[in-house]
């Protein structure tokens, strides 16, 4: 029964054919002959499942109007189109595309480590997504073009599975594919986050020229307050001293007393290295020098209760002491001392402290000999030169030592005398060549005066008044220097022992630098002892991570595989270059009801295109 209606079909007159088909247009017409004709003819002849789709030429297609059953040979003079004809398209589309990644890279290789371009109506990321984007399509393009030629491919190459034809044609428009062509448009789903992630953005401090970026500096100290003997002694100047002060009585974990002039108007600022004039501070141990001496004084026995002990340093006038198991006495002194008194800091344009204290600075008592420990520090404050590079972040002063010079000699010179200091430098040290940096003879002598003032004090303890403070000079200075020393909580200062000396001195050192720097810099205007810096202002740069380029240069790269295959199977089966093109599937089909097949047969069945008589033919 099967093969009689078969028979019936094959033996339908030629017209019916025709006539279902002469409404198309005479240029799909002219197609499906040129693609017939590229067909090798040594394929043998298998039974057609589907009517072959006859030749069909515009003289054809007018006798067929005119009811005429007579077959028309196809024209001859239609010629045949090369392949390369057929993808032009497709060809131009993968150029394009190349160029476009061509020039993401480009743009993306002239704003990397560079300031985001400020550009009026487009982003940066926006100019990428475009290119991106229209790049994706045109694969995109070329591989659907592809995949929808492969199927016709497909079918020529032997019989396959019926259902595979929409298979293919669901491929060519779906994420359901096969080998090279399934897998880039897959990847291609993750092409624009990719380019994306190329553009990474950060903050970055770039000079800024229309800011303000300067700080105090000074290569003379000459500054002295008012004559204490008719021209002979001066007191130093009032700033100095406050500023002294401050470093000692004013715990202020910021340091305001330490830090120079400075102006910085974007709030992160920097400088090229800067030698400055300073005072430096330095410490040594000396507890194995101190002397342990007891007096048996039958009357000072009698009135305190015990023998007065003393604690000395050989040949210096510090000096503390104790009633014997009492808790009575001077535990705790502080002095400045001559250079020849010194044990440590000799040179004689140092400026020596010495200290005695017991463990723990004890002002309760009783003191016993060799039970009790004391401590005993001397310190230096030592004229210096010192090159620093200096920076503000976020509003925060931050100062880098790079070298400090401490070599004085007294000079006079017609500017007048003083301690002059010149460090082998050069201009990477802040400094010009042969440089002298002065501290006047005037101000060395008052400065002198105010630290023996100032370092000259003591603790006295006693068991009826408990504790007091004195001075050794004729100012209260010393009285509270010491009362500081033993119970204030001075900034940074955090040793119970001898040792809060070195804390001291370096806050001093500090205070007195800043006066030298900011005394001739009396204002923020540069110039005039201010050193000029580069003020910093934030700008967002491009960061490009190339790394994301991958996938897209892969799915471009399958894309052009993809299309090169598909020539090369179109060319070598002589396939005709249908495409995706719906056309050649209409001539193909028929009604199940009239002549078409089973639908319970198709999953089954096998088929193949072929051409037979000049005609494309799908059968079994």
């Amino acid at each position: 029964m099967e093969s009689s209606d078969h028979a019936e079909r094959t033996e339908r007159p030629r017209s019916d054919s025709v006539s279902s088909v002469h409404s198309h247009d005479h240029f799909i017409e002219r197609l499906f002959i040129e693609s017939e004709n590229n067909l090798s003819r040594d394929v043998l002849p298998l039974r057609p499942l589907i009517e072959p789709i006859p030749d069909l030429t515009p003289e054809s297609a007018a006798e067929s109007v005119e009811g005429q059953k007579e077959e028309k040979k196809p024209t001859e003079n239609i010629s045949s189109t090369s392949t390369s004809t057929w993808f032009v398209l497709e060809g131009l589309a993968i150029v394009l595309s190349l160029l476009l990644l061509i020039a993401i890279i480009v743009t993306l290789s002239q704003f990397d480590g560079h300031p985001q371009p400020a550009w009026k109506y487009v982003s940066l990321n926006s100019v990428i997504s475009w290119l991106s984007t229209i790049s994706k399509a045109c694969v995109l393009f070329v591989i659907s073009e592809a995949l929808g030629q492969l199927k016709w491919v497909w079918f020529t190459q032997k019989t396959q599975s019926l259902p595979d034809l929409g298979t293919f044609d669901r491929a060519s428009r779906g994420l359901h594919f096969a080998v090279l062509g399934s897998l880039a448009v897959i990847l291609a789903l993750a092409f624009d986050p990719f380019t994306q992630n190329l553009v990474h953005y950060y903050s970055k401090l770039v000079t800024d020229v229309s800011q303000i970026a300067t700080v105090s500096s000074s290569v003379l100290y000459n500054v002295i307050g008012l004559t204490i003997h008719s021209g002979a002694v001066w007191y130093v100047d009032p700033v100095f001293k406050a500023n002294v002060y401050s470093s000692l009585l004013n715990n202020d974990k910021t340091k305001p007393w330490s830090i120079p002039q400075y102006t910085c108007s974007t709030g992160n600022c920097t400088w090229d290295p800067i030698a400055t004039l300073e005072l430096t501070s330095s410490c040594a141990n000396i507890t194995d020098h101190l002397k342990f001496v007891c007096y048996n004084d039958k009357e000072f026995i009698a009135g305190y209760g015990g023998p007065n002990c003393s604690v000395n340093l050989p040949g210096s006038p510090t000096s503390a002491s104790f009633v014997f198991n009492k808790s009575d006495g001077y535990p705790v002194t502080v002095a400045a001392v001559k250079s020849t008194q010194a044990i440590v800091y000799k040179n004689p344009y140092h400026f020596a402290t010495q200290m005695i204290a017991p463990d723990g600075l004890l002002l309760e008592g009783p003191f016993l000999p060799g039970k009790t420990k004391w401590q005993a520090l001397e310190c230096a404050l030592i004229p210096t030169v010192r090159s620093v590079r200096t920076t503000v972040t976020n509003g925060t002063y931050h100062e880098e030592s790079l070298a400090t010079w401490t070599n004085i000699t007294f000079q006079y010179e017609p500017s007048g005398p003083g301690y002059y200091l010149y460090p082998p430098w050069g201009p990477d040290m802040g400094m010009e060549h042969n440089q002298s940096f002065v501290l006047s003879s005037l101000s060395f002598v008052a400065m002198g005066w105010f630290f023996n003032s100032i370092f000259g004090g003591r603790a006295k303890l006693s068991s009826r008044f408990g504790v007091t403070f004195t001075s050794s000079a004729d100012s209260y200075a010393g009285a509270d220097i010491i009362e500081a020393i033993a119970y204030a909580n001075i900034t940074g200062c955090t040793a119970n022992t001898a040792e809060k000396l070195q804390c001291v001195v370096e806050n001093v050192a500090a205070a007195a630098s800043k006066t030298f720097r900011d005394s001739v810099a009396p204002g923020y205007e540069p110039g005039n002892g201010t050193i000029v810096g580069q003020a910093k202002s934030s700008m967002t740069y491009v960061a490009v991570h190339w790394q994301w380029i991958a996938l897209p240069a892969v799915v471009w790269l399958l894309g052009l595989a993809t299309l090169i295959g598909t020539i090369w199977k179109t060319r070598r089966g002589s396939v005709p270059q249908w495409k995706n093109d719906l056309i050649p599937l209409l001539f193909l089909y028929k009604n199940e009801q009239d002549e078409g097949v089973p639908g319970e047969r198709t999953d089954s069945l096998k088929v193949r295109l072929y051409k037979s008589d000049d005609r494309m033919v799908l059968g079994e």
